[in-house]
């Protein structure tokens, strides 16, 4: 039996449409929680917001499909037995089925259930080429050499067309639950789905888990708070992801015994680990202007009628489109230069060196930062004026900070007290900063770029050198057209046109040229102002992990508390299993669903070993999932 507390998302099209993945980002989204983390002096007073899936496949099912995967220290520096990154390769290759030529066979699967490929679609500049090759040549330009697979587990600093968690054939979104769940069940019939139930907590006879209780998510009346209680023969997996599995075990008097009395709950188990050890990786969007022929998402997202109906259509017809694209196409994972890591030290915020010294340096597969270009604005476009645009976005990927979550109360309905801890360690100031000074200079570089959206950079000095540059007079009147009346009417002396870069030497070689751009030097006054504008902007990059780590009850050198043991046991019971991304006890250099998907199928071979099955019955292949009507292939037609 599975247990859901969001709604199924069987053919559901607001899911399996790649490209309608920002409609379940926002606030009012159906197929999320959003988790508000206390008021922080580390985010300039300001509550982080962390949105988790609330929908059957989880995060799978509205996440931002990018195919990354850890670096192979990741794994090995678990501390775990069964766990290191030689054991799990296999299980890595068996859910995948990746739908491109490959010089790494031996690290990717090509017959699992979860595709992996460029997509149906690449949004391009009709007049040079894909903003992806735009990116890339920017890219190396700056000494990130341009890989064909960054996702090898030991390439630590390079750029790559982005790959991602899409059905080639078909152009749909390649989430876990059709993959898994919606797979078997058409094939068996010994599944049984249970949705929009929330899991109020385990329920322990003694020492062993027995059963579950649970109540309606979406309760319509007082007297629909019925709970149910739903018993288990073998065994019990929590998988309610990295903010809501610490609050199940919590509730179910698993945690710390001090914390649990306080709100009402019987401490049965004591575990002061849980809830405990809350990572996430650190993101920033910055906004840049495109040029006005460059193709974009920000007609389509923004609700053009014309725009949309075209782009509906053409999915409608072949699956293709910018319907079957998440517009991310390339990206870069990077490691400083020592210049660079001297550079920082420069800084009001000198703090990373030690970081560096003691987690980088020595683990070259291990990257600092990652940043991608987005093919338009992520973001709410209200607060965005027309036109198109292009966004990096900027994670970092081992953040020392670290948060915590615990209930306060002993009901499944009520807000938690959580701590996202985001940039409480002042180690990961200055690696942030670097990460937008970076990708800046990339943006500045692509020939797409047409200036930066002022409102959404740093507030820098007038007169400093680093300051942010808007639209010229000819791209503003190119957008404007020649029936605009205000284009390029001056209010006050602050936004400024960006202003060309030196042109090139002539050549009669080469015609596809471009100005060259001075990179920018930034001042010890300009980085203030970058530190404040990181302290309002960073947030979630809904990667949260960490929450019961897997590690020695007594802690190791990772984590103070262990909550798990390497076979995924809850500490001091019997029969109950965690396993998402809660169980990590460190970070992992990469968008987390891969991790997640190498979870679930770890965790499927341990439960099945305990059961007694052994060889060629742990293979446990699941059927591949046909959509209703699916032509297979069309898009390359």
């Amino acid at each position: 039996m599975v247990i859901e507390a969001g709604e199924s998302n069987l053919n559901n099209p607001w899911v399996y449409r790649p490209g309608i993945y920002p409609k379940n980002m926002k606030l009012d989204s159906k197929t999320a929680s959003f988790y508000y983390s206390r008021p922080s002096e580390w985010l300039g007073g300001r509550r982080a917001v962390v949105p988790c899936a609330h929908i059957l496949g989880g995060g799978s099912s509205i996440n931002f499909m990018m195919y990354t995967r850890a670096s192979a220290s990741d794994y090995d520096d678990f501390q775990a037995k069964g766990w290191t990154t030689k054991e799990l390769i296999p299980l890595m290759r068996k859910h995948e089925t990746y739908q491109r030529a490959s010089q790494n066979r031996d690290i990717h699967g090509f017959d699992g259930p979860i595709k992996v490929s460029f997509g149906n679609y690449t949004l391009a500049d009709p007049l040079t080429d894909p903003i992806m090759q735009d990116f890339l040549r920017a890219a190396e330009s700056q000494d990130i050499p341009v890989t064909d697979d960054l996702q090898d587990l030991v390439t630590g600093h390079g750029a790559e067309h982005w790959l991602k968690w899409i059905n080639r054939d078909t152009g749909r979104r390649s989430d876990s639950a059709h993959a898994y769940i919606h797979s078997t069940r058409a094939h068996h019939q010994n599944l049984h789905l249970v949705v929009n139930t929330k899991i109020e907590k385990v329920i322990l006879e003694g020492d062993r888990a027995t059963g579950v209780k649970t109540v309606p998510t979406k309760p319509l009346s007082a007297g629909q708070n019925v709970s149910k209680v739903y018993k288990a023969r073998k065994f019990i997996v929590v998988s309610g992801g990295t903010l809501s599995s610490p609050l199940i075990l919590q509730r179910s008097g698993i945690g710390n015994p001090e914390k649990l009395r306080k709100v009402g709950v019987k401490p049965l188990v004591d575990l002061p680990g849980v809830g405990l050890n809350f990572q996430d990786h650190y993101l920033t969007f910055a906004t840049y202007r495109a040029k006005p022929h460059v193709e974009s998402f920000d007609d389509f997202v923004r609700g053009d009628k014309e725009t949309q109906e075209k782009v509906f259509n053409q999915w409608n017809i072949n699956g293709t489109g910018p319907l079957a694209t998440n517009g991310i196409d390339a990206g870069v994972k990077v490691r400083p230069t020592e210049a660079e890591l001297k550079q920082m030290d420069s800084w009001p915020c000198p703090e990373f060196r030690s970081g560096w010294d003691s987690y980088f340096k020595d683990k070259p597969d291990k990257p600092v930062m990652h940043y991608s270009v987005i093919a338009g604005w992520f973001g709410d476009h209200m607060h965005m004026p027309p036109g198109k645009f292009f966004t990096m976005f900027h994670f970092l990927e081992y953040p020392f900070s670290r948060g915590e979550t615990h209930i306060l109360s002993p009901s499944a309905y009520d807000s938690p007290d959580f701590d996202a801890g985001f940039m409480n360690d002042k180690r990961d100031m200055a690696p942030m900063i670097w990460g937008y000074v970076k990708s800046r200079e990339t943006a500045r570089r692509m020939d797409a770029y047409a200036g930066e959206v002022t409102s959404m950079h740093p507030f820098y000095a007038y007169d400093s050198p680093a300051r942010s540059q808007d639209m010229d007079i000819a791209t503003t009147n190119a957008y404007a057209g020649p029936n605009h009346i205000t284009a390029n009417i001056q209010h006050g002396s602050w936004t400024t046109g960006v202003k060309p870069g030196n042109a090139p030497a002539v050549s009669m070689l080469n015609s596809n040229q471009q100005d060259i751009r001075e990179d920018l030097v930034y001042s010890n006054d300009d980085i203030h102002h970058l530190i404040e504008w990181t302290k309002r902007h960073v947030e979630t990059t809904w990667h949260s992990l960490g929450t019961c780590s897997m590690a020695p009850k007594e802690g190791n050198s990772i984590v103070k508390h262990g909550v798990l043991d390497e076979r995924l046991n809850v500490h001091g019971v019997k029969g109950l299993k965690v396993a998402d991304l809660s169980i990590c006890p460190d970070n992992v250099g990469c968008n987390t669903y891969s991790t997640a998907l190498l979870i679930g199928e770890k965790c499927s071979m341990l439960v099945a070993e305990d059961l007694g099955y052994s060889g060629s019955a742990l293979d446990m292949r699941v059927p591949e999932y046909h959509a209703p009507r699916e032509i297979a292939g069309l898009a390359r037609l």
